[in-house]
């Protein structure tokens, strides 16, 4: 009766520190991992109390806080395991203190925060928190994993072991292996916390390295960014002068079309005056060569407006046919004079 009172308290407790939460529709989950918790680990029992952040901000959070055996040669921890409001979304925050006042933290420790005794995000399960896999009882567990490993606390306190289990009498062997025990775990703890220093510093100058060089290609791309403006720029450029040009050729054709009809009856009537001179068939073919280059000129203008010639081609054959047609022009005009 008194167990199923309490655990009815429990349940009530938990509720009202719910209420509160961001996740409504979650809290049934949330109340599942909290009363699995604490049936695994009886040492723990819940609360709620103000929980103060490292920017200042406080809230009224439920906890779960208890003396955590790691192992039956190694001594207990103050485990304070807290739930933000948006739990389970967000990963608890887990606390570890020694239990006894004169213990301490080892510096440089892999996993706890010896100054603050937060348990860091490098714990492969707060690494990895997610739902609906993740639970209060398998972060525990894995706390105790890690730390039966790598014990928080420094080997001078390792003493209170002593002090909270029953006394009995030691073999010389048994405190050998006590003393090699703990030199051992000493020089693990100490091995371990150099070389989370070392990763640290190895990831801190990767993070260091990978800014710069995301600096150097944001300077990349935004240069290339106005190289591709600037090429947009000079295309419609260019587009504007190829329109003009085809409008000035509009223009040429137009004035060349009227002008050619213009000269042909003053070409039939200078015929007449050398028509026995000689100089008529030389006079025609010229000027039949100088219309013929009009008509190629006007073939390369619609080429070029079907797209079948580039502008480039355009202009280089309008020179050559240019220069042609001038030569055939001041034949022409030397046969009139004779």
């Amino acid at each position: 009766m008194a167990t199923t009172a309490a655990a009815t308290g429990t349940v009530v407790l938990v509720d009202a520190a719910l209420a509160p939460y961001e996740h409504p529709d979650l809290r049934w989950l949330v109340r599942n991992h909290v009363l699995a918790v604490l049936q695994e680990f009886p040492t723990l029992s819940p609360s709620v109390d103000t929980y103060t952040s490292d920017d200042g901000a406080s809230a009224v959070l439920l906890n779960a806080r208890g003396f955590l055996a790691v192992s039956s040669d190694l001594p207990p921890i103050l485990l304070t395991v807290w739930l933000p409001r948006e739990y389970p979304y967000c990963p608890p925050l887990v606390y570890v203190f020694p239990a006894a006042p004169s213990a301490s933290l080892v510096p440089d420790h892999p996993f706890v925060d010896h100054r603050t005794g937060r348990v860091h995000r490098t714990l492969p399960y707060l690494e990895d928190w997610g739902v609906p896999r993740s639970s209060l009882a398998g972060l525990v567990r894995s706390l105790v994993e890690a730390l039966r490993m790598c014990h928080p606390l420094r080997a001078a306190s390792f003493g209170f072991a002593a002090a909270t289990t029953r006394a009995r009498a030691r073999t010389p062997v048994e405190e050998e292996r006590g003393r090699m025990h703990t030199v051992l775990v000493d020089e693990l703890a100490s091995r371990l916390g150099r070389d989370a220093a070392a990763f640290r510093g190895g990831v801190d100058q990767d993070i260091h390295d990978m800014s710069s060089l995301q600096a150097g290609l944001r300077t990349r791309g935004d240069a290339m960014g106005r190289a591709v403006h600037d090429l947009e720029e000079e295309r419609m450029r260019l587009e504007r002068a190829v329109t003009a040009s085809l409008a000035h050729r509009g223009k040429l054709l137009t004035w060349l079309h009227k002008a050619s009809p213009a000269r042909a009856p003053d070409a039939a009537a200078a015929v007449a005056p050398h028509a026995a001179a000689g100089d008529a068939q030389r006079w025609l073919e010229s000027k039949a060569l100088e219309l013929a280059v009009d008509d190629t000129i006007d073939a390369l203008g619609h080429a070029l407006e079907n797209g079948e010639l580039s502008f480039q081609e355009y202009i280089k054959r309008v020179k050559i046919l240019a220069r042609e047609q001038f030569f055939h022009c001041h034949e022409a005009s030397t046969s009139m004079s004779t």
